[in-house]
């Protein structure tokens, strides 16, 4: 799971969180390999048992932290610890959508090798060198490997979209905000002036009336 190292980045943190919790409701014994600050703070802060924590920073993904992640993880799978390697995180479509998803990794679903409608039928047999075999283990490695490292950068600018997209919002909401309380400070000035100059009126008027009873009067 690839979670961020901080929050203040909207729901991204909390998609992700809501897309590992639904495979812990559905396989109580799901082990929790986890990238990001955040996802380990929460998890530990509900009891929520953690198999490994990788521990360096979300906001710096390069191909050597994807292949020791691969590496670990074929090696408790080859060895029956692990039975199925989910990977959760978030695909940046493109700059305006955003999508948290829960990509099984291993084993491979017979659905990634179905040949497309319009593809033609292959008529010469493949060759392999040296064997099937060694082949798919090395592509197996390849294939995990980069695929982690794609979603560690796909996470990784997702979160810095998702921080703008908040910063934006919250400058949004900050100028309206303002314009709020400057709105209601000016009523609350005028409504003080106006009283301020109703009161020297009434008392120039008051003023005025009791001369003229004086003059009156003498």
């Amino acid at each position: 799971m690839i979670t961020a190292d901080k929050g203040l980045a909207g729901a991204y943190n909390q998609n992700v969180l809501k897309a590992a919790q639904r495979l812990l409701n559905e396989h109580s014994d799901t082990k929790l390999f986890v990238v990001g600050e955040y996802g380990r703070r929460f998890f530990t802060k509900h009891q929520i048992p953690i198999e490994r924590t990788f521990l360096y920073t979300a906001q710096n993904p390069t191909l050597e932290r994807g292949r020791e992640i691969s590496s670990l993880l074929l090696d408790k799978y080859d060895t029956g610890e692990l039975k199925k390697i989910f990977v959760v995180y978030t695909d940046m479509e493109n700059e305006m959508r955003m999508v948290t998803r829960s990509t099984r990794l291993l084993p491979f679903h017979r659905t990634y090798f179905a040949p497309p409608e319009k593809e033609k039928k292959v008529l010469v047999p493949f060759e392999f060198e040296p064997s099937p075999s060694v082949v798919l283990n090395g592509v197996i490695h390849s294939y995990l490997a980069g695929f982690i490292y794609s979603a560690l950068i796909d996470s990784f600018c997702s979160e810095q979209n998702a921080r703008m997209a908040a910063m934006d919002a919250a400058d949004e909401n900050a100028e309206q905000l303002l314009a709020e309380l400057s709105l209601q400070y000016n009523r609350v000035r005028q409504a003080a002036i106006t009283q301020e100059i109703t009161e020297i009126t009434a008392g120039v008027k008051a003023q005025k009336k009791k001369r003229r009873k004086e003059v009156q009067a003498l």
